[in-house]
């Protein structure tokens, strides 16, 4: 079926895969390795390693970088022993992301490094022969896992499969063209899951958004309560010392010298304001990690950049009072009780 959608006009590229990212599977494969070389530690104790089936165009069919070594192909597998179960060879060649890289060897060069699977006694040697870049499987806030991808091409049985196409064309007319591929091969195949990759994106980060969308329309709301605090506020504080502006400008005060006292006193307020929300923003960013994506949720250009438009609205709210109380006529304001 793979050679089949490889020689179609319309697809660029196409993969086998037995876990497609983002698909939420359930029973993704995992597996517990040990470094051959290093002391041999208990079975239970070694690292549980995410582990995925693909063909060797998967890499280039998804746009994941080669970041050191080369990609497993058919060759590396010709005429290697067959190992003590199904699905498992003596000896085989295996991709590892960055993220294995950091965990287990964060000091030392990955490649050709041999990895022994399962229990000691089954003697599986797993090679390293590449490194590449990481991607989110499955919950796109989590960090990457250690992830090790090995190739469909040693002709192992899968309990389940699924097909990466990077089409020319659009995406319906490609599942059209694919449709009547796998037809042609089993009319009784059933076809599901059928989805483009923004499709996959959009669906893992519905919850988030919905989240974020609540939470955002909060945030404007109590946006717009505080600018009109702020104004209600202002407007009351300046009203209360209208004798007081009254008599600094008899004394000789210019109304740019009432904008500033007023201004003034406002903006040191809002900063200490800030800086409480701040240290309240900081101790809830535990929170929200899991909202995140491509920031940190210490980001300083956030904090930098929220804080100068809350003190642009507060100062704007404040502007129409300190207008009001830069234009008061001396001696009407000295007649006001």
């Amino acid at each position: 079926m793979l050679d089949r959608l490889q020689h179609l006009p319309i697809i660029r590229s196409a993969a086998m895969v037995d876990d497609i990212p983002l698909s939420h599977s359930e029973y993704p494969g995992t597996g517990m390795v040990r470094v051959v070389g290093r002391p041999i530690i208990p079975l239970q104790e070694r690292p549980t390693i995410s582990t995925n089936f693909v063909s060797p165009d998967f890499f280039q069919t998804l746009g994941i970088a080669l970041k050191s070594g080369r990609i497993f192909s058919p060759l590396d597998f010709a005429g290697a022993p067959a190992g003590p179960r199904p699905g498992l060879l003596q000896r085989e060649t295996v991709v590892v992301n960055e993220a294995f890289v950091r965990r287990l060897f964060p000091d030392e060069e990955a490649l050709g490094q041999q990895l022994g699977f399962g229990p000691d006694e089954l003697h599986i040697t797993w090679t390293i022969v590449g490194v590449v870049a990481n991607i989110r499987n499955s919950a796109l806030g989590a960090d990457a896992p250690a992830m090790i991808y090995r190739c469909t091409c040693a002709g192992f049985p899968l309990y389940r499969a699924g097909f990466i196409l990077r089409t020319a064309v659009s995406p319906e007319t490609t599942i059209r063209a694919v449709e009547q591929q796998i037809r042609a091969v089993d009319r009784d195949q059933p076809i599901s899951d059928v989805k483009t990759m923004e499709q996959r994106r959009d669906a893992a980060l519905a919850p988030e958004r919905f989240q974020l969308t609540l939470f955002g329309c909060f945030a404007g709301i109590a946006i717009v309560l505080a600018a009109a605090g702020v104004y209600g506020t202002m407007s009351y504080l300046v009203t209360r010392r209208t004798r007081e502006i009254g008599i600094r400008m008899a004394m000789g005060a210019q109304p740019s010298n009432v904008l500033r006292l007023v201004l003034g006193e406002t903006g040191v307020l809002a900063l200490v304001a800030i800086a409480a929300g701040l240290g309240g923003a900081w101790a809830l960013t535990r929170y929200i990690r899991s909202l995140l994506y491509g920031v940190t949720p210490l980001d300083p250009s956030t904090f930098v950049v929220t804080s100068v438009v809350l003190v642009a609205i507060v100062l704007l709210a404040s502007l129409g009072p300190v207008l009001r109380a830069a234009s008061i006529d001396p001696i009407t304001a000295l007649r006001e009780e």
